[in-house]
């Protein structure tokens, strides 16, 4: 299991949206058995019971690519 410690940032964009951010160590990305790379597309899951998040990748394969051609 792959462990490192982090702090959860907030930041309010000029718009007035919120946003939160977890920074994710460089020494845990770039570790070989680390399940993520830049630009995926990622499910976060909260369960509100244990205190855990849970981040998923979702799979790249979207309903585009399996229209018909026609």
């Amino acid at each position: 299991m792959l462990r490192a410690r982090s702090h959860l940032r907030k930041k309010v964009h000029v718009s007035g949206n919120e946003y939160y951010y977890i920074h994710i160590p460089a020494k845990l990305a770039h570790d070989s058995q680390f399940p993520f790379k830049e630009g995926d597309e990622l499910a976060i899951s909260i369960d509100v019971n244990s205190s855990k998040m849970i981040i998923q990748k979702l799979n790249k394969k979207s309903s585009r690519s399996r229209r018909s051609r026609g």
